[in-house]
C-alpha cells in the first residue's frame, strides 16, 4: 500500500458537480428540477432521463412484491407526469393492478394473466384491447406499455364524458344505478359470446361494495382506475395510431 501511494505516475482526478441554485422566488420546483437535471446530465457527459422519486415508488412497490428486477419497473415519472398528468400515487395504483397480473422474470404479462384481473373472457374486442397495449406485437406487455396507455386513454378530452354517458346507457340514467341485468343487455352486442359467469365477474369488478347494484360514482370509480375497460361500453371503437408515445389511441 505504501509502495503504490510513494510511486510518482499514481494520480486521481476529481470532478465536481456544479452548485445550482434557484433563480428567483418566482421559479417553481418542476422549472428548478428541470434545470438541476440538464446540468448534472452535461456535466456527467450522460443523457438526461426523466426519472424522479415517483420512479422511487415504483421501484419500492415491486421490490416488496418479490419482483426479480424490481428497476424494469422504473418509467421516468417525470416524463409521464409531463404527457398525461398522472401523479406517482396513480402510478403506484396501476403497478399493484399489474402485478396481481403475475409478470414473469422479465417483467413481462401474458394475455392469459391480462384478462384475469380484468374478469375478461378470451374474445375478438379483449385482443383488440390486449394488442393496443402490446404495441411490439410479441404477446406479452411491460408495465410502462400498460401505464402508458391506460393513461392515455384516461386522460383523452371525452373520457369522463364517454363514462357518462356508458353508465346512462346502461339503465343509471333512470334509477341512478344498474343491476346485473342491465350490464348484461348493455354490453351484448359488443360481447355476445360472454355467458353469465363472464357478466357476473364483470359485475362484481364495478359493483364496489358488493350490494348486487353498481352506483354511479362505483361505476366511475372502477372506470377511472382501469380505464381500457371503457372500450366494452364503445361498441366497434375505431382504433389509429398516436403521434405521441406510440400507444394506439381508441376513439
Amino acid at each position: 500500500m505504501f509502495r503504490m501511494f510513494t510511486q510518482f505516475h499514481n494520480f486521481f482526478e476529481v470532478e465536481y458537480l456544479p452548485v445550482i441554485s434557484p433563480l428567483d422566488d418566482k421559479e417553481t420546483a418542476v422549472h428548478f428540477r428541470k434545470r438541476a437535471s440538464h446540468a448534472i446530465a452535461t456535466a456527467l457527459n450522460t443523457v438526461q432521463t426523466g426519472h424522479s422519486y415517483g420512479d422511487i415508488m415504483l421501484h419500492t412497490r415491486a421490490q416488496e412484491a418479490k419482483q426479480e428486477n424490481p428497476s424494469s419497473y422504473m418509467v421516468e415519472m417525470a416524463k409521464v407526469e409531463s404527457l398525461f398528468h398522472i401523479s406517482s400515487l396513480e402510478a403506484v395504483d396501476f403497478l399493484d393492478k399489474f402485478l396481481a397480473m403475475n409478470p414473469d422474470p422479465s417483467g413481462r404479462v401474458q394475455y392469459r394473466g391480462f384478462l384475469s384481473v380484468f374478469r375478461l373472457r378470451a374474445c375478438p374486442l379483449a385482443q383488440k384491447i390486449f394488442a393496443f397495449i402490446d404495441v411490439e406485437k410479441c404477446g406479452k406487455i411491460t408495465f410502462k406499455q400498460f401505464l402508458y396507455g391506460s393513461a392515455h386513454v384516461m386522460k383523452q378530452p371525452g373520457f369522463c364524458q364517454a363514462c357518462e354517458i356508458a353508465f346512462a346507457e346502461c339503465g343509471g340514467a333512470v334509477k341512478g344505478y344498474i343491476v346485473e341485468e342491465e350490464l348484461r343487455d348493455s354490453i351484448q352486442s359488443a360481447l355476445p359470446s360472454w355467458n353469465e359467469d363472464d357478466v357476473h365477474g364483470l359485475f362484481m369488478l364495478l359493483d364496489e361494495d358488493n350490494d348486487e347494484k353498481i352506483y354511479k360514482d362505483d361505476f366511475l370509480s372502477c372506470l377511472r382506475r382501469n380505464p381500457l375497460l371503457i372500450a366494452l361500453f364503445t361498441p366497434q371503437p375505431e382504433l389509429k395510431e398516436s403521434c405521441g408515445n406510440g400507444v394506439l389511441e381508441i376513439v
